[in-house]
């Protein structure tokens, strides 16, 4: 697996979720050592061409590793009679989910550096998916983001009013309220996203997300598919999949 922000973004994007697929299909710990070692050899790659910030990448793990403690925190253990107990079919579940989720993270953002939201929602939109789909994947990253900086802003406008959580009635009612006016918020930058659209036409954004008309993929983006395709074959099949 490796990265090249020239290869046409269709091919990026398959291989992307063909990589991932076959990840998440793989049961053997062993083939997702191979297969993690993998994706860390294409994700150094991309650092060493700057193709991928490092910054960016430690963002990633940082929040997919932060799901997986709570993964940890919770399947390894079984209620018994006598209480909590740990349990080993629980714990060998757990680290499959931490070598999938941490495969697939690393492959993703190695075959994907240099690719923003836009271009993968047309990249898409060119593998077959029905542009309205590509519209609402590329609005819904836009403006996660975006809600997410109002959430900053309205918890910033509590601490300088004094707010203080704690455990108590009172931090309930404030957070309720904060989790109201963000959603009132949400609804209404919805609205106006709305009417801004059909203000500009929504056909011209399908339009900007359809695929690109300007040539057939080149036969050297195909033999980076198949040599990319190759190595992922390689790593998943070094040792039985399923054993």
């Amino acid at each position: 697996m490796s990265c090249d922000r020239r290869v046409d973004a269709r091919l990026r994007v398959a291989v992307a979720v063909v990589a991932s697929v076959a990840i998440a299909l793989t049961a053997a710990p062993l083939a997702l050592v191979w297969l993690l070692a993998a994706a860390g050899v294409a994700v150094l790659a991309a650092l060493l061409l700057r193709e991928l910030a490092l910054r960016d990448l430690g963002r990633r793990l940082l929040a997919v590793n932060a799901f997986l403690l709570l993964v940890w925190a919770t399947l390894p253990w079984q209620l018994q009679g006598s209480g909590l107990a740990w349990s080993g079919e629980g714990a060998a579940l757990a680290a499959t989910i931490t070598l999938r989720t941490n495969a697939i993270a690393l492959a993703a953002s190695a075959l994907l550096a240099g690719l923003d939201a836009f271009a993968v929602a047309r990249a898409a939109a060119g593998l077959g998916l029905p542009p309205k789909l590509a519209r609402l994947l590329l609005l819904t990253v836009r403006y996660i983001d975006l809600i997410a900086d109002t959430r900053r802003r309205i918890e910033r406008a509590a601490r300088a009013r004094g707010f203080v959580a704690r455990a108590d009635l009172r931090t309930v009612r404030v957070v309720a309220h904060m989790v109201a006016l963000l959603i009132a918020h949400a609804v209404l930058r919805a609205e106006r996203v709305e009417l801004a659209l059909r203000a500009r036409g929504l056909s011209a954004l399908a339009a900007g997300l359809q695929p690109q008309s300007h040539g057939e993929v080149p036969r050297s983006h195909w033999a980076w598919a198949a040599s990319t395709a190759a190595a992922l074959a390689v790593s998943w099949l070094v040792v039985p999949v399923g054993g």
